[in-house]
């Protein structure tokens, strides 16, 4: 009774693995790689934006994309983000997180983001402001929608 009162992707799977306890919600990191992009191409038409890429990015690593214009880094960013659907291959954000399944609200509340090149910032706020709406914590919708600022 007590395991079909357990979504087994919260604990787990079986009943018995992860010593009962129920797995904190969030991108599982547990083999290191926090992003697999694997054999992803981009089509528009007959012209193809991105070109079986594969890219791991590691947890906690940075990692820098340039390229000239034309090379497929926006394409990249909108695969990542949910904009853009791959036509072939995978994306995942660590190992249960399948981008190519999910829209781009989904994708925020996972924790990804975007930032673009245009500097911006809310003229009415203070710098303090800013800067908390920009600090990591719950970013869902319903949850910022109905928040203050400290």
């Amino acid at each position: 009774m007590l395991e079909t009162a357990l979504n087994k992707e919260q604990h787990g799977g079986q009943l018995g693995e992860g010593y009962g306890r129920i797995k904190a919600a969030g991108p599982d990191f547990s083999h290191g790689i926090a992003l697999y992009l694997e054999n992803v191409s981009v089509w528009f038409d007959s012209f193809r934006a991105l070109n079986d890429l594969s890219l791991y990015i590691k947890e906690g690593e940075l990692r820098c994309i340039i390229g000239p214009n034309g090379a497929g880094k926006t394409t990249l960013m909108d695969v990542i983000t949910g904009k853009t659907r791959p036509t072939e291959g995978t994306a995942f954000f660590g190992q249960n997180y399948d981008l190519s399944k999910m829209g781009t609200e989904e994708i925020a509340e996972a924790g990804i983001g975007r930032k673009f090149q245009k500097p911006t910032v809310f003229e009415n706020f203070t710098v303090m402001e800013n800067l908390l709406l920009a600090a990591p914590k719950n970013k869902q919708v319903r949850k910022s929608f109905f928040s203050q600022l400290d």
